[in-house]
């Protein structure tokens, strides 16, 4: 659990599902959004797809069926599956696909701060 808040804790408040602006992205009937995103980077921290799924509190066979809405979205591949069972790498385009989502996530949160401040201004006790 230790190891888990460490994670969340690099991860924009949008992938920690704290308060704020939680972005999914629809696109020639695909879809992309925190969790997916959140798998992503988790592998590649750890550099497999179990560890990650474990971290994320989810079955392998779970999270292999999320990874692969992803990669049916591309025609770039996403992961490296590593020879002799030695693990999942993110691919050059698997990267890019993190780092352009977090840019995205990071800017609209920026954007969207003045109205979460008012919004939250309005709110009332009960």
């Amino acid at each position: 659990m230790k190891n888990l808040k460490k994670i969340k804790n690099n991860f924009p408040p949008e992938l920690a599902n704290n308060n704020g602006v939680k972005i999914k992205v629809y696109f020639n009937g695909h879809m992309i959004g925190a969790g997916k995103m959140q798998l992503i980077q988790l592998i590649n921290l750890k550099g497999s797809i179990s560890s990650a799924a474990k971290t994320m509190g989810m079955s392998t066979k779970r999270a292999e069926k999320l990874l692969k809405s992803v990669e049916d979205a591309f025609a770039h591949p996403v992961f490296i599956k590593q020879k002799g069972n030695k693990g999942t790498i993110i691919s050059k385009f698997g990267k890019e696909l993190l780092d352009k989502y977090l840019n995205l996530c990071h800017d609209l949160s920026k954007e969207s701060e003045d109205f979460i401040t008012w919004a939250i201004s309005k709110q009332t006790l009960k």
